[in-house]
C-alpha cells in the first residue's frame, strides 16, 4: 500500500469514527436509546461482586490521570534524554493533553448527568463522553503504535501488543459501566471520539517523521 493510499484510508476512517461519535451524541437522549442504556446498567449491576468490583476498580485506576502522566514522563525521559528523539514525546504529549482537553470540552458541551444506579465508586462531573474510554483508546493506543514503530523487538510482536492494548482499553470501558459511573453510550461515544483523535495523532506523527527524513536526505 502506498503512503498516499494509507493517508486517504486513515482520513476516511477518521471521518467514519467522528460520524459515529456524532450519532451517539445526537441520539443518547432519545427514549429508545436511553431505555437501552438503563436496561444495560440494570443488568450489569446484577453481576456486582466484591472480587469483580476490586478488579474493575483496579482497571479503571490504571487508566487514570496519575498513571497517564507517569507513563508520559517515563517515555519522554527515555526518548529525549537517552535516545535524543523529539517527535515521539511531542506528539504523545499532544495526544494526551489534547484528548484530555477535548473530553472536558465535550462534557461541558453535552452536560449529561451520570447514571444513578448501584454505584461501586462515587465520582463527580458529567457523563458523556466517558473520559476513561476516550483517553485510554487515544493515549494507550498511540503509545502502543509508537512502541511498534520505534523498536524492532516490538514490531516482531506487533499483533500481540495491539491485541493486549485493545483488551485493556475494552476492559477500561466496561469498568466504567460496571462501576456505575457511565452509560454504555458514554463509553461507545468515548471510544469513537478517542479513536478519531488517535488516528489524527498517527497522521501528525507520520507527517513530522516524513518532514525530518526529507530534510535529512534533501
Amino acid at each position: 500500500m502506498s503512503e498516499k493510499t494509507s493517508v486517504i484510508r486513515t482520513v476516511m476512517l477518521i471521518a467514519v469514527l467522528f460520524g459515529v461519535f456524532i450519532l451517539f451524541a445526537s441520539f443518547y437522549k432519545q427514549t429508545t436509546v436511553n431505555g437501552l442504556d438503563v436496561y444495560a446498567m440494570q443488568n450489569v449491576s446484577v453481576i456486582h461482586h466484591p472480587t469483580l468490583s476490586e478488579f474493575f476498580t483496579s482497571i479503571t485506576n490504571a487508566a487514570s490521570r496519575p498513571y497517564q502522566y507517569a507513563i508520559y514522563i517515563f517515555f519522554t525521559v527515555i526518548w529525549l534524554v537517552v535516545e535524543r528523539k523529539w517527535i515521539e514525546p511531542l506528539v504523545l504529549g499532544i495526544c494526551l493533553f489534547g484528548i484530555r482537553f477535548e473530553n472536558q470540552w465535550f462534557k461541558s458541551l453535552f452536560e449529561r448527568d451520570r447514571p444513578m444506579f448501584d454505584r461501586v465508586i462515587e465520582i463527580n462531573g458529567y457523563s458523556f463522553p466517558s473520559g476513561h474510554a476516550m483517553i485510554s483508546i487515544a493515549f494507550f493506543g498511540f503509545l502502543a503504535y509508537l512502541l511498534v514503530q520505534n523498536y524492532s523487538l516490538m514490531r516482531s510482536f506487533k499483533k500481540i501488543i495491539y491485541w493486549l492494548t485493545a483488551i485493556f482499553v475494552v476492559l477500561v470501558g466496561f469498568s466504567r459501566v460496571y462501576l456505575g459511573v457511565h452509560y454504555p453510550t458514554d463509553v461507545l461515544g468515548g471510544f469513537a471520539a478517542g479513536g478519531t483523535w488517535l488516528l489524527i495523532c498517527v497522521l501528525l506523527y507520520k507527517m513530522l517523521v516524513g518532514l525530518v527524513k526529507r530534510k535529512v536526505h534533501g
